[in-house]
């Protein structure tokens, strides 16, 4: 009999989905069997809406996903686990390919023993662990003890958001032109990667959720930074938090299905308030705020991220069809040079939670605001690195 399997996208998309989904379907056509996709991930589920894959046109250079996304959380449906099952059993299903962030991701948890295979996709680059045999703030950072080292669609994310804050791509060259300050906005609800990412392209300040900003302190480092250089670029995740802990800003529960704040507007704020304790010192007009917003996460991939997106929808596939029972996670591994696609069994986690990943004070350090060569190092086998090289000949 055939075996019959599906595959779901769901959270927020990235660029390299139509490569895993393409990749997934090639390799169940190839070994003769099929392969499903829901459309608007766990909804789709809930509604009993599919196409079949394994004779469906797929072009795997096109960014974001051809089975479209939701963020249902069957958690917080009535009976949802229970729908969701009753799906599965009524399509004969061996098993499920998630693709998703830590939320998608979570309702793994919710269906006991049915089959599944985890894919992290997320431009927040936090699902996973930084040391999974050691302190996460011990001094030093060895690459393969990260399980996972990187999610699908954040090497992409992070070198759009290097480029941009870079002066030879992007906004330094109208910041020094009209010497603005440019405050530039980076997703990322709790963690910083993404804004930390931007380090790449040497922004002059990063602010990120791990550590609540010390406004007044940040402002005086501001001032001196600005009276040397004559503009500054500044990169706030949009979960940033001020020193009470509260969000720069954020609007109440999203909606139904996560309960997430709504976030988006740290830039402008932070942006605001600058404008205010500045006035007395220079003309303030020059002090913008930018939010690339869904660029981030929009159009083709980087190399790296289409590789391994075709590698793990592969090995997705082949996991599937093989004689195992157990849900696992698939990780990018660092090994030597190189990554590896590695299977990492959930039975030993209690919940996603226990693989949401943070920054740490290795590669973050908040007395300057910036990133530290332990962070750049990490990011440098991710994206390219924009290097002001002799700050092209201009003044300090």
């Amino acid at each position: 009999m055939e075996k019959k399997i599906a595959i779901l996208t769901g959270g927020g998309d990235v660029p390299p989905l139509n490569a895993l989904i393409a990749s997934a379907a090639e390799t169940a056509r190839a070994a003769g069997a099929k392969l499903i996709g829901f459309i608007k991930g766990w909804q789709g589920v809930l509604e009993e809406k599919f196409v079949e894959l394994t004779e469906f046109p797929l072009n795997p250079e096109i960014g974001g996903t051809v089975l479209k996304s939701s963020r249902t959380g069957l958690g917080r449906m009535e009976n949802g686990p229970e729908k969701a099952l009753g799906v599965f059993a009524k399509l004969r299903l061996e098993g499920l390919i998630v693709v998703g962030g830590e939320d998608t991701l979570s309702n793994a948890f919710r269906l006991g023993g049915f089959r599944q295979v985890l894919i992290a996709k997320t431009i927040d680059n936090d699902v996973g662990k930084m040391d999974v045999r050691g302190n996460e703030k011990a001094a030093g950072f060895d690459p393969e003890n990260v399980l996972n080292y990187f999610n699908l669609g954040f090497p992409t994310a992070a070198e759009k958001i290097a480029s941009f804050v870079s002066l030879k791509e992007g906004l330094r060259t109208t910041a020094y032109s009209h010497e603005r300050i440019i405050v530039v906005e980076a997703m990322g609800m709790h963690a910083g990667w993404l804004a930390l990412a931007a380090g790449l392209g040497n922004p002059d300040f990063i602010i990120i959720p791990e550590f609540p900003l010390d406004y007044e302190r940040f402002l005086d480092a501001v001032i001196s930074a600005y009276e040397r250089r004559r503009h500054l670029i500044i990169v706030a995740a949009e979960g940033a938090k001020w020193a009470d802990g509260s969000f720069i800003s954020a609007e109440d529960d999203e909606g139904p299905d996560y309960g997430h704040p709504r976030f988006g507007g740290a830039a402008e704020a932070l942006k605001s308030r600058l404008k205010k304790d500045l006035a007395d010192r220079f003309d303030t007009r020059n002090v913008n705020a930018v939010n690339p917003s869904y660029l981030y996460r929009a159009g083709a991939s980087t190399p790296l991220d289409r590789v391994w997106a075709d590698r793990l929808g592969r090995r997705a596939v082949e996991i599937m069809l093989g004689s195992g029972s157990e849900t696992s996670l698939l990780t990018i591994q660092k090994r030597g040079a190189g990554f590896e696609v590695e299977e990492c069994p959930l039975s030993g986690f209690a919940s996603m939670a226990e693989l949401h990943r943070f920054v740490d004070g290795r590669f973050y350090d908040p007395v300057s605001f910036g990133i530290t060569e332990a962070g750049k190092n990490y990011l440098k086998e991710i994206a390219h690195e924009f290097i002001l090289e002799g700050k092209y000949g201009l003044p300090d």
